[in-house]
């Protein structure tokens, strides 16, 4: 019987390593194709710029896919500020209209918010010119305010003075009422009170 026993465990050896060659592998999930932006930017005649990003996946148009549109800026170091967002159409295209505030070479990009992530396209700039700031340069027209100004500024500080002189003033009352007391030999009284000297003893 022990003779056996070797030969019945090889036999259970083959017939498994037989049924496992036999194993249907697990299907193989397709990872989604990556989606790709396109982007271009018209201007307008009133200086605003129509921002769009086509975007596909395989060839295929996404519609109803929200995408932003960043700039790139130097406040505190370099970061991306949002520009808006929109939906894209029937075409997947996501079309922003953006009013810039500043002159010069600007970069900028969009971006899809994919599961857990984000899909950013290639950055593509546009040069600005004739933008209006959003605090206009130089002084501003404020006719009322520098009107009055000056009377206002000198009747504060006339009162700031006046109130300076009156404390001054008490100041000095104060320290004059003890000093005249003590010469004449006789305590301060109040107005409205007689002055009287102590009783003399017989």
């Amino acid at each position: 019987m022990n003779a056996r026993t070797p030969t019945s465990a090889l036999a259970a050896i083959a017939v498994a390593l037989a049924f496992s060659s036999l194993a249907i592998p697990a299907p193989v999930v397709a990872a989604d194709p990556p989606a790709r932006f396109q982007t271009d930017a018209e201007q307008r005649d009133d200086g605003s710029w129509m921002l769009r990003a086509t975007l596909t996946r395989a060839g295929a148009v996404q519609s109803q896919q929200t995408v932003e549109f960043l700039q790139k800026v130097d406040f505190f170091g370099e970061r991306w500020i949002s520009l808006g967002s929109a939906v894209t159409d029937s075409a997947g295209v996501a079309a922003r209209l953006y009013s810039p505030t500043s002159n010069g070479l600007q970069h900028l990009v969009a971006r899809l918010a994919a599961g857990d992530g984000t899909f950013d396209s290639d950055v593509f700039d546009i040069t600005v010119s004739g933008a209006v700031p959003a605090i206009p340069e130089g002084e501003p027209n404020l006719p009322i305010i520098k009107m009055w100004a000056f009377p206002v500024g000198a009747a504060l500080l006339f009162l700031v003075w006046l109130a300076l002189a009156v404390i001054f003033f008490r100041a000095v009352i104060g320290i004059a009422r003890p000093t005249r007391a003590q010469a004449t030999g006789h305590a301060p009284t109040r107005e409205g009170q007689a002055e009287s000297s102590p009783p003399t003893r017989p």
